[in-house]
């Protein structure tokens, strides 16, 4: 597969507008709850055994979640195996089941009662996974998604009993978080805020990371490279926490689109790209990754790039990824095809990709 040139950044010179004042919500709210590095250790446990006591039907969902398949395949140039982690296998098909599991679970320990009234912003698969649980739960959730959501979206969540409402146009997923706040703050919800979820790491570092180092024990082998794309950064922090304890040489890529790097100093824009994945725009800054240790490195791949190897994955190994999978197995091919020959990766694959995601496959 041919390299993609990256033309997608803006020079150096360009003059951008400040975070704070074109989005001023949600730029405070970001700041208030920014998470430092104790809370990245916190244990998930806890909140979960008080959750469950608070709304049972939540340990019924647990029960569906995690176990997902660990599927070795060749590297990009056949030096070494990236096995994938196919988080499709969980409820609601992607890896932000186990996020919104967790998100619900630490709303309902702290808040001390089942009767919760919530909301959160999502470009997809988080507003999926939560109106499907929180519809179950009978948990009154709203919902804000970018102005230009896919009316199949908007629709499957108002199936599930959400509220639904779209950010401002033109401001793409950031305008969506902006909203969110303003929601939480004139209807009396309590805001989520998955970017700054320390539970989101949690869950992965506890139950995602310690499943994949166990699935590879099982086979002799360990990590020597993770790759995740990141859209909170929850999955790859507390996955690549697991793993470094197995190896602490482990490599952590993060994987970003180049439509859109970490901390991408440019307004937010609708370019297509990796969906659920992206800096934020206006220089902000993922506060999960932000408050993280030294030792994650970041790297991105163009959203054709991703769609190339997701019609690559399907057609020679017979797996259906997402793009941000596809682009994850790129990004691990990279890193161990570099070095000596017979290593392994692991690359977290969110799900089977949208329809959108596999007409513009098809479309190349």
């Amino acid at each position: 597969m041919t390299a993609l040139p990256d033309t997608t950044r803006a020079p150096a010179t360009a003059r951008y507008p400040d975070a704070a004042a074109s989005f001023p919500d949600i730029t405070r709210a970001l700041a208030a709850r920014a998470p430092g590095p104790a809370d990245l250790d916190a244990p998930f446990a806890p909140l979960e055994a008080e959750a469950h006591r608070l709304l049972p039907g939540l340990a019924t969902l647990g029960r569906g979640l995690g176990g997902t398949p660990l599927v070795p395949v060749p590297s990009q140039e056949g030096r070494g195996r990236v096995w994938l982690k196919t988080e499709a296998a969980n409820t609601s098909g992607t890896v932000k089941s186990r996020t919104a599991y967790a998100l619900l679970c630490a709303a309902v320990a702290r808040a001390g009662r089942p009767d919760v009234r919530l909301v959160e912003y999502s470009g997809g698969s988080l507003a999926l996974a939560l109106a499907e649980f929180c519809g179950e739960l009978g948990v009154d959730l709203h919902l804000v998604v970018p102005h230009g959501s896919p009316d199949r979206l908007t629709t499957a969540l108002a199936r599930h009993g959400a509220e639904v409402s779209r950010g401002r146009p033109g401001t793409g997923f950031l305008g969506a978080m902006d909203e969110a706040v303003r929601v939480a703050e004139r209807d009396g919800r309590h805001l989520l805020l998955q970017h700054c979820a320390a539970e989101a790491a949690a869950v992965h570092r506890e139950r995602t990371g310690r499943e994949i180092t166990a699935q590879l024990a099982a086979h002799g082998v360990r990590a020597d490279v993770l790759a995740a794309a990141v859209g909170s950064g929850g999955s790859l922090l507390g996955t690549a926490q697991a793993l470094a304890a197995a190896n602490p040489a482990l490599r952590a890529l993060a994987v970003f689109p180049s439509e859109a790097p970490y901390g991408d100093p440019r307004e937010p824009g609708t370019a297509r790209r990796m969906p659920g994945t992206g800096g934020l725009g206006l220089g902000l800054r993922q506060p999960l990754l932000a408050a993280a240790a030294t030792g994650i490195e970041f790297t991105t791949v163009a959203y054709p790039q991703a769609l190339y190897a997701m019609r690559t994955l399907r057609a020679e190994h017979g797996i259906a990824v997402s793009g941000s999978g596809a682009g994850a197995w790129l990004r691990a091919s990279a890193a161990i095809d570099q070095g000596p020959q017979g290593r392994n990766a692991v690359a977290v694959v969110a799900g089977r990709g949208t329809p959108e995601e596999w007409e513009h496959a098809s479309a190349l």
